[in-house]
């Protein structure tokens, strides 16, 4: 693939530059922040002077904003400008609590145009591209965003939004669609319903680019993916947040999808990789460490040290890329997030661990879920069990397959119990993988009552 850029000066900026930049934007960032109480109470009370941020090593010493109080602050936010000046009004999707309120001015609507064309560019796409949008819309703000890029490159876009898989596989084929934007799991799903209904996506679609975002996915289940979709068909992914004004934080280019990670765009987001609990910063490649984010080009919300919660690590070329965006920085694909991180027998589980060996294992399903025995006394979990969906026609050792390589993988050994094909919920937005046992007999009550059954077996016939 041809290297292509949508604003070539600043994506080509050599790195010193970006540098100069980026502590230039900080400066007016943090006068902006100080017509919010919030930061202004928060610079005085460690004694910063923002006058005095000109290093990485400056801005550690500013205090972070996080989920919890962001929503202490509702319903207004840290809105920094007077509400005549903001054009839109966002929310976050309330997934892990109350939905807080962001504001948008106009000049940060006009950013979302731009950073989407960027991506989008980087990822291949053109303005003969025909594409497919499934992101939600209402107050979240993925899918006008997808909309606002698609429009400023020139594609053609369906605002299709999230469900509706039945019209969606059959559009798909009718309409010679070449790009689908969608979570993930959702883009599992329209495989699954596309062959249920004698549509094959590898040669009835014309896909040839799929962005994914709004959920953590690991490797194995995007090539899982992308198997079935037609020949030269590219899996990119995309990373952002409503609070970070919108999906296109970080992107791929041609290279950085084969390689697992995507660039941060350096003059809007200036990054730290911190460990959540020191809080110290990690400089080393492959260390994984939290993301946390200072906005540079915000007016409406700013954010200051935003503690995203998601986990990433540097890699070792991430100021190297050969497409040439070397002062965007490239970060691995997200690989969970620290409030995901599950202690079973004392050892630390993952659920992108868990997907990475379900996704590898031939002859499992779509469908998979990591139950959990809650911990009355405040640990997430004590117990697991993976219950995953086979493939018709499956051998039933895979099960006990799967078992040794969740154990190779984890350290621990899981119980792992089978489900039939469209016995586990489908997903059309973000997947919810971890479920307590009451809500798995919520949304698969057969599932569930056999789980309950093997409670009661021995333990070595639970790994099955």
């Amino acid at each position: 693939m041809t290297t292509t850029y949508w604003a070539a000066d600043i994506e080509t900026m050599p790195r010193e530059h970006m540098e100069r930049l980026q502590f230039e934007l900080l400066a007016e960032t943090l006068r902006s922040c100080l017509q919010v109480p919030h930061y202004r109470e928060g610079l005085a009370r460690v004694g910063a002077d923002p006058r005095d941020v000109r290093t990485p090593d400056d801005l550690a010493a500013l205090p972070f904003i996080d989920k919890s109080t962001l929503r202490s602050l509702q319903p207004w936010g840290i809105q920094a400008v007077p509400l005549e000046d903001v054009a839109r009004l966002n929310a976050t999707t309330g997934t892990t609590g109350l939905p807080c309120n962001i504001a948008f001015t106009r000049s940060d609507l006009d950013n979302i145009g731009e950073l989407g064309a960027r991506n989008l560019t980087a990822m291949g796409l053109r303005s003969s591209d025909v594409a497919w949008q499934c992101y939600g819309y209402g107050l979240w703000i993925g899918g006008s965003s997808l909309d606002r890029a698609y429009e400023r490159i020139g594609a053609t876009a369906f605002p299709a939004g999230p469900g509706r898989t039945s019209l969606a596989v059959e559009r798909l084929r009718d309409l010679g669609v070449t790009v689908i934007s969608c979570t993930p799991t959702f883009a599992l799903l329209l495989v699954e319903r596309a062959r249920a209904a004698g549509i094959d996506p590898a040669t009835d679609w014309n896909l040839r680019v799929g962005i994914f975002g709004g959920e953590a996915m690991t490797p194995a289940a995007l090539a899982r993916l992308s198997e079935a979709m037609p020949a030269g068909f590219r899996a990119h992914n995309t990373y952002g947040t409503t609070e970070l004004g919108g999906p296109f934080v970080a992107g791929t280019c041609e290279h950085a999808a084969q390689q697992g990670t995507f660039h941060v765009w350096a003059d809007h987001h200036l990054i730290e990789i911190l460990d959540p609990d020191t809080g110290e910063r990690i400089t080393e490649p492959g260390v994984r460490g939290e993301l946390v984010v200072t906005s540079l080009q915000r007016q409406g919300s700013p954010m200051l040290r935003w503690r995203t919660r998601d986990l990433t690590s540097w890699v070792e070329d991430s100021w190297a890329c050969p497409c040439g965006r070397v002062a965007h920085p490239k970060i691995s694909w997200i690989s969970g997030r620290t409030d995901d991180v599950l202690k079973v027998r004392g050892s630390l589980v993952m659920p992108s661990q868990v997907e990475d060996v379900v996704c590898s294992t031939a002859g499992t399903g779509a469908g998979w879920q990591l139950v959990v025995d809650r911990d009355p006394e405040g640990l997430r979990a004590t117990e697991a069990t993976v219950v995953v969906e086979l493939v018709a026609g499956a051998d039933p050792e895979v099960a006990g397959e799967l078992a040794d390589r969740l154990r190779d993988r984890l350290g621990i050994r899981l119980p792992v119990v089978t489900a039939g094909p469209g016995e586990l919920p489908r997903y059309e937005g973000k997947a919810r993988r971890v479920l307590d046992r009451a809500e798995l007999a919520d949304v698969a009550p057969a599932v569930a009552a056999r789980l309950a059954v093997d409670d009661h077996r021995p333990s070595d016939a639970m790994a099955r």
